[in-house]
């Protein structure tokens, strides 16, 4: 064993021995160590914890990042779990299931999360699906896959964040659950190549937290037109104009000469999920991508403040502060005449709660439409009828409105007062606690014998 320190650091340094397969045939155990030594310096080390790892049958994944998700199943004791902090357990347990996942994935944040899951027992894992995010991997994974693959008797339930632009090919195997806004989620999303098994109807949890804190809140009317925005990062002010934009870009053109004619007032709902990047504040840069095109007199509602700044009469409370809960887009869609913009989870929320839209998809690509046809929707419609029919949703009195829209707003986007969106899910996910069955536990909920 004189040379194996030797053998190993040119296993580690990534340096050819001077003999071929014989050599490394021999020193077979010096290889593997350091090949699992090149593994963790290539990544950040995972924190050390002392103590065992706790039972967990519920886990959050990434829950201390959404609010609505741990509030919704607080009452069911899950733990928050996020693989970026990649905690480490110095427990011969934990060791011994990190080094046979690290052997298989050959990613120590992957091999500290799957030892984690493993020793705590857990039983279901649900996650909001925008972070089911895609692995630095060879081949591209997302967590869902790695949990799948490594970990198949846990049940993933995700949980609808927004619309699905994407059409993929249809899947060979679907596995896992998600929690849906709708009957058309329900129905559609699957045949969108979704990898989904079992699809759930639950409701928004955010739009439900919103109708929550502004039931008794009056907000400041705005008489007149709200843009909704969809401008993020490079797609928007970068090359390549990609046919998302270029779409989006002719409906601005079609608002700004309506509103030269029309001379009615233009606010902005802003996304909320603006970040200082490369030391360019995005923020700024998505108010100049609507003063380009409107001119200097439009509103632009403080999405620092709950509801924009747009509510007379609210009161300051411990979560003002809060930037999943300001919801200054949604109360601006609410105060606002009729709210304009291309497909978009702000339109379809808006419209779930009776807001006069429409929506307008000027390119020819049909995942671009809005979900459920009516006068709220538009395809590659000329100038004069699009401005024709803002006229005609801006002068229809809103009760009529509503009863025109509220088949379609049902089936779009669930919502019922007396069975929160919050509550279907908690009792959904119990439900598959008790029986392990994400089918049965879908069919006992839709027929009302889980509460």
């Amino acid at each position: 064993m004189r040379h194996s320190g030797a053998r190993l650091f040119q296993g580690v340094a990534g340096q050819e021995p001077e003999t071929s397969r014989g050599r490394e045939s021999r020193f077979p155990r010096e290889r593997a160590i350091g090949r699992t030594i090149k593994l963790i310096l290539k990544d950040r080390m995972p924190a050390v914890r002392w103590g065992r790892v706790r039972r967990a049958h519920l886990v959050l994944f990434r829950g201390q990042k959404n609010p609505h998700l741990k509030r919704a199943l607080e009452s069911l004791g899950g733990e928050s779990l996020d693989p970026k902090q990649r905690e480490f357990y110095v427990d011969p347990r934990f060791v011994f299931h990190f080094l046979r996942f690290l052997a298989l994935t050959r990613s120590p944040q992957q091999a500290v999360t799957l030892a984690y899951l493993r020793i705590a027992k857990t039983r279901v894992i649900c996650m909001m699906e925008n972070y089911d995010k895609r692995l630095g991997t060879t081949p591209k994974l997302r967590w869902s896959d790695v949990l799948y693959r490594y970990l198949p008797g846990i049940c993933v339930v995700k949980v609808q964040h927004g619309q699905d632009l994407q059409r993929r090919p249809m899947p060979a195997n679907r596995k896992g659950v998600l929690a849906v806004w709708g009957q058309f989620s329900a129905e559609w999303f699957p045949k969108f190549g979704r990898v989904e098994q079992t699809y759930v109807i639950t409701g928004a949890l955010s739009d439900s937290r919103y109708r929550a804190l502004v039931r008794n809140v009056r907000l400041r009317k705005h008489p007149g037109l709200c843009v909704v925005s969809t401008v993020k990062d490079e797609e928007w002010w970068g090359p390549p104009r990609t046919e998302r934009r270029l779409g989006y870009e002719a409906l601005m053109d079609f608002i700004a000469r309506y509103r030269c004619g029309s001379q009615i007032p233009v606010a902005i709902a802003l996304t909320v999920d603006r970040f200082v990047s490369g030391g360019v504040d995005q923020s700024e840069l998505e108010r100049q991508y609507f003063t380009d095109r409107f001119g200097t007199d439009i509103f632009f509602p403080d999405p620092s403040l709950r509801f924009g700044g747009l509510a007379v009469d609210e009161a300051e409370d411990e979560l003002e502060n809060n930037s999943k809960e300001r919801y200054s887009s949604y109360a601006l869609t609410d105060a606002s005449t009729l709210s304009v913009g291309a497909t978009g989870s702000t339109l379809w929320e808006a419209f779930g709660r009776g807001n006069r839209v429409l929506a307008v998809n000027l390119t020819d690509n049909p995942a671009f439409d809005f979900p459920v046809p009516g006068p709220w929707s538009m395809r590659q419609p000329s100038f004069e009828d699009f401005a024709a029919r803002c006229s005609e949703l801006i002068s229809m009195p809103i009760e009529q409105y509503q009863a025109l829209s509220a088949e379609a707003r049902s089936y779009l986007m669930y919502y019922d007062s007396c069975d929160l969106p919050e509550e279907r899910l908690r009792r959904y996910v119990e439900a598959v606690l008790q029986t392990g069955d994400p089918d049965k536990s879908n069919a006992l909920l839709n027929h009302g014998r889980i509460r």
